[in-house]
């Protein structure tokens, strides 16, 4: 199971594949589409699916408000009136993952001036012991998980 992060453009009739949130810099891929998301020109999906095609079929169940006939996510978080959709347990804890990864990113390049790529892997540890937030990075309001 791969953790794949798809991006649908504003009018586009097919999401395309933007790459996968255990590569690294891929906290910095999600933060940039959600901007884009949230900013009106399309929507980020992050799904747990084995291929693209299972990915982009979970997609068109999701949007069509229907129950897949391919096996239903554990778990889903809906933001941003559903501009950006976390399906699955491994594509929510990205979703926080690269929230707090960018926060991290942002006070150290405060703080140093630089930050290595290794450092902008969305999914590993948190490095405070503090319990990750969607709000952390993505906004006040934005934080509607649903099941």
């Amino acid at each position: 199971m791969k953790t794949i992060i798809f991006y649908l453009r504003k009018g586009a009739r097919r999401a395309k594949q933007q790459g996968l949130a255990t590569a690294p810099g891929s906290a910095v891929t999600i933060r940039t589409l959600s901007q884009m998301a949230l900013h009106g020109d399309g929507r980020l999906y992050i799904i747990d699916a084995p291929t693209a095609e299972h990915g982009r079929r979970l997609i068109a169940a999701h949007r069509a408000r229907s129950r897949p006939d391919i096996g239903a996510p554990s778990a889903k978080t809906v933001l941003a009136n559903g501009r950006v959709v976390a399906l699955g347990l491994n594509a929510i804890q990205a979703l926080a993952g690269a929230s707090e990864a960018i926060r991290h990113w942002n006070a150290r390049l405060a703080r140093d001036g630089s930050v290595r790529i290794r450092d902008t892997t969305a999914l590993g540890k948190r490095s405070d012991g503090i319990t990750p937030s969607l709000v952390d990075y993505f906004g006040d309001g934005l934080a509607k998980t649903t099941r």
